[in-house]
């Protein structure tokens, strides 16, 4: 009968995992859209994959249940629902004081509930049970912890990584093609015709001329000549 309880009651917590996990994986790959092709689906696995065994790591520490461990991950995914569901209200006080909240919630309770059946509950497997729980739920807040810090840090690593492999590649493809020629060389520019010097302006006094004005009118002249005659 303990053992059909048991069973039955790890059943119930795959079945709650498997929903939250769902849930997120839905949710992430509704915002992974505009990414690329293969990015589309990469995104939201790796987020599962990475919540899945960071949990697991941790239980395996502690030396958690199976129930306990596929709590952590259920957890976990609540999580990080949460916060997205929080920013689709478009609610922006409460994202600035989600952290806060879900450390609260996720450890600083569980933490005093730990405290308080290790100093009052006899020791015995329902003691046990209680602490590792706690343990689980401490460990679902720090594997959210976690995988943002190592969001950063795989993305560092994958940019890196395809500069790298980018870099290899046109190595290979110039060794393969071999040097490319050398580009032609540009003409040589003719040098610009020397402008004539300007030839300074002469007045007529320079160039000899009189003017005009200046020169005996033929009346005149005539008039002269008659007036010189007795």
């Amino acid at each position: 009968m303990r053992l059909l309880r048991f069973s039955m009651g790890t059943i119930m917590m795959f079945v709650l995992m498997s929903a939250s996990a769902m849930a997120l994986f839905v949710k992430v790959e509704e915002y992974a859209r505009p990414l690329p092709m293969g990015w589309k689906l990469d995104v939201p696995v790796l987020l599962l994959v990475a919540i899945g065994l960071t949990s697991m790591a941790m239980g395996f520490w502690k030396d958690h249940s199976a129930s306990q461990v596929m709590m952590q991950i259920a957890i976990a995914c609540v999580g990080c629902l949460t916060l997205i569901w929080v920013a689709e209200s478009e609610y922006e006080r409460a994202v600035r004081y989600w952290c806060q909240s879900a450390f609260a919630v996720s450890v600083t309770l569980p933490m005093l509930v730990r405290r308080l059946v290790k100093s009052r509950m006899p020791r015995g497997p329902r003691r046990e049970w209680w602490k590792k729980s706690c343990e689980a739920v401490f460990f679902a807040f720090l594997t959210v912890i976690l995988i943002s810090a190592g969001t950063l840090y795989q993305g560092a690593v994958y940019v890196l990584a395809t500069e790298v492999i980018r870099a290899s590649r046109v190595a290979a493809a110039v060794a393969a093609v071999g040097p490319a020629p050398a580009a032609p060389a540009a003409p040589a520019k003719l040098a610009a015709p020397a402008k004539p010097a300007e030839v300074p302006a002469l007045n007529d006094d320079e160039l000899g001329l009189v003017p005009e004005a200046s020169q005996p009118k033929p009346e005149t002249k005539a008039a002269g000549k008659a007036s010189a005659k007795p």
